[in-house]
């Protein structure tokens, strides 16, 4: 019989300051009106989770054991923003702004029992099956600018499964299962609307309902050491009900929403909101094997990913499909731990399709090829190389690009034992270094690009800390070979 308890606590704060001059122009006049946006935000987030765990075990035949648990937990968020508009005369934000102001508390129970039979003693060969219930409220609270009070309980059964198979020496095989529940955010759930981006309002949802998981893996591994060869095979299904997804709006005329903002024509909303239709399934598979007259292994990966993303636009469901196939290859050496060196070569090939616009169907490659090599004198002398290219294909205009990066260090290692290590090293020698992130969403595909620090040089001393100590050989001897008969002149440790 165990009893685990467990807290956690989080605060969060943060701060943002909103400037942007905006120009909206009539859906039938084209008559533009100027907008100006001067605000200070305040959104705070701090909560707590208690959490307990009672199980008890008992041996069922020789190789069995039925297990019963009951999982109770408590969280705990609150969520306060406040937004101040800037004052012109006052030089300061002061100005309360009670229609982007908003004091949210959420608070989540659950109660969950269940039952595990095993079956197996060893490691390598074991079965486990159970299932649990669990009941779960989730309580909402608006307390500014107005009162309102959400309050919705959920009734779930969970099943789980392991299987872990020896098949040979060399093989094995897994598979697990597992049913679970996800409850929204507080940010997700608070009701307040985000105009940071006037083009790109967002608000929460305190209607929103939990998601049910479906979990299901698989996993092969051969491995034979006395050749160096191995091979892993893993497969991962996933799919969701009441999965969180987003909702977006676009008003064909400016249009008055929650608390009286008004959505202007040209700008977007967007909600998250519980949509059916979630799927995931990721592959990945690499073999690995040595290459004796290069002292160095060789490694082959491959690997496909998909995901199915309901959303909706204007009220119409609409379908993101996403796929992504993969390979590399890589040799690393083995020759010596004087000269060591890695070739590889990456490409990632996604195809996104929607049934919300079909221009927003896109394929997109990403390429990359590296060299690594490091070098270490017996002096302590070491030089160490990274070089990579980055390829990038099928993003935005602009976006594709092919470029270099660069790092390069050089030290020596001295002190007793090579403890002491002073090392100069260069980054992005080539001035070339750039951030490109391709998102694919529900709704949208997003291609960003983020300034990055570039060039620059460090210098660093490091001192390594180690035990360097000779075993002592007697112990070792006896540890070995065991305690020897007592003659003259000896006696036993």
């Amino acid at each position: 019989f165990s009893v685990n308890l467990s807290t956690t606590f989080n605060k969060n704060n943060g701060e943002n300051y909103v400037y942007s001059q905006y120009r909206f122009f009539n859906a039938f006049t084209q008559v533009p009106t100027d907008s100006l946006q001067d605000q200070y935000i305040s959104n705070p987030n701090n909560g707590y989770t208690l959490s307990a765990n009672a199980a008890y075990t008992e041996p069922i035949g020789k190789k069995g054991q039925l297990q019963f648990n009951y999982t109770p937990s408590y969280t705990k968020n609150k969520a306060d923003q406040e937004t101040f508009s800037y004052d012109q005369i006052g030089q300061k934000y002061s100005k309360f702004d009670t229609l982007f102001s908003n004091k949210f508390d959420n608070t989540t129970t659950t109660q969950n029992g269940g039952i595990t039979y095993r079956l197996g003693q060893s490691r390598d060969n074991q079965f486990a099956i159970g299932v649990s219930y669990q009941y779960s409220r989730l309580q909402s609270q608006r307390t500014f600018p107005t009162i309102s009070q959400v309050n919705q309980s959920f009734s779930n059964v969970l099943p789980n499964l392991m299987w872990l198979k020896k098949i040979s020496a060399h093989s094995n095989i897994r598979i697990f299962y597992r049913a679970s529940t996800n409850f929204p955010s507080v940010t997700q759930l608070q009701d307040v609307v985000t105009t940071s981006d006037p083009l790109k309002v967002s608000s929460g949802n305190p209607e929103l309902k939990q998601s049910y998981t479906h979990f299901l893996s698989g996993r092969y591994i051969f491995t034979n050491t006395s050749k160096g060869q191995s091979f892993f095979a893993n497969i991962f299904l996933q799919t969701a009900q009441n999965y969180i997804s987003n909702a977006t709006f676009s008003p064909s005329a400016d249009s008055t929403i929650q608390n009286g903002v008004v959505l202007k024509y040209g700008s977007q909303l967007s909600k998250p909101v519980n949509l059916n239709g979630y799927k995931s399934l990721r592959t990945f598979f690499t073999y690995s094997m040595p290459v004796k007259f290069i002292k160095s292994n060789f490694n082959l990966s491959t690997g496909f990913t998909y995901s199915r993303l309901p959303g909706l636009i204007n009220e119409v469901k609409t379908v993101t499909n996403n796929y992504t196939y993969n390979g590399g290859v890589v040799i690393a050496s083995n020759i010596s731990e004087y000269v060591d060196f890695n070739i590889s070569y990456n490409v990632n090939f996604n195809q996104a399709t929607s049934t919300a616009q079909a221009q927003t169907n896109n394929n997109y490659v990403n390429q990359s090829a590296g060299l690594q090599l490091n070098l270490l004198t017996k002096s302590g002398w070491f030089f160490q190389n990274d070089l990579t290219n980055q390829i990038y294909n099928g993003l935005s205009a602009g976006l594709n690009q092919s470029y270099w990066l660069w790092n390069a260090s050089i030290g020596k290692k001295f002190l007793k034992n090579k403890q002491g290590e002073l090392k100069l090293s260069g980054f992005d020698l080539l001035k070339q270094n750039q951030s490109l992130v391709r998102t694919v969403s529900e709704n949208y595909i997003q291609d960003t690009r983020t300034e990055v620090l570039q060039q620059y040089f460090m210098l660093t001393f490091t001192y390594s800390l180690k035990n360097f100590g000779k075993p002592n050989m007697r112990s070792n001897n006896n540890r070995f070979f065991g305690p020897e008969r007592q003659g003259p002149g000896m006696r036993m440790f």
